[in-house]
């Protein structure tokens, strides 16, 4: 796609092809098809947002994200015990299940344990506690629409603060 003249910045709309990768350098992530996001409205991490600002279509970037930037630490109370009855019947332990949080997000649940009574899961992000890696490219840039910057959260304190990964596989 021929460089549009336009560079990543406040209301631009910005189509951007990715990979994330975890801390032992496994690709974990990856976009079937450019992700377009309204740049300045938290659809994507703040410094992914930052590692992207200036740029224009065609340029690839790489991004090294410390725990505390990407998905967070693990938190050990995050791990919870639900009844066994909540699971089908071949459920084991290892295998994930995504669930709705109260706020509307999506959430990865990975079974530890599993009982006759109850079956253990952790909460957690697959990838918190991990250094990650993401491999950009932004595919193209243009103005936001109206429709478009509406639609989008609210740019005054990028009140959600979500990963190209959270639109996909989390």
């Amino acid at each position: 796609m021929p460089d549009s003249g336009f560079q990543v910045g406040p209301d631009t709309v910005v189509s951007i092809e990715y990979a994330v990768f975890d801390a032992e350098g496994e690709e974990v992530d990856a976009s079937d098809a450019p992700l377009d996001v309204v740049f300045g409205y938290g659809q994507v991490l703040s410094e992914i947002e930052h590692a992207i600002e200036g740029l224009s279509s065609g340029v690839h970037k790489t991004v090294q994200l410390r725990p505390e930037q990407a998905y967070g630490r693990r938190d050990p109370t995050a791990l919870m015990e639900v009844e066994r009855s909540d699971f089908p019947d071949d459920v084991a332990p290892g295998d994930r299940f995504e669930a709705d949080t109260e706020e509307g997000d999506t959430i990865v649940l990975r079974v530890l344990d599993v009982t006759d009574e109850a079956v253990v899961i952790d909460t957690n992000h697959p990838l918190a506690d991990q250094t990650v890696r993401f491999e950009l490219r932004i595919v193209a840039v243009r103005p936001a629409t109206p429709a478009e910057l509406e639609a989008g959260a609210p740019p005054l304190g990028h009140e959600k603060q979500a990963a190209p990964a959270d639109r996909h596989p989390r």
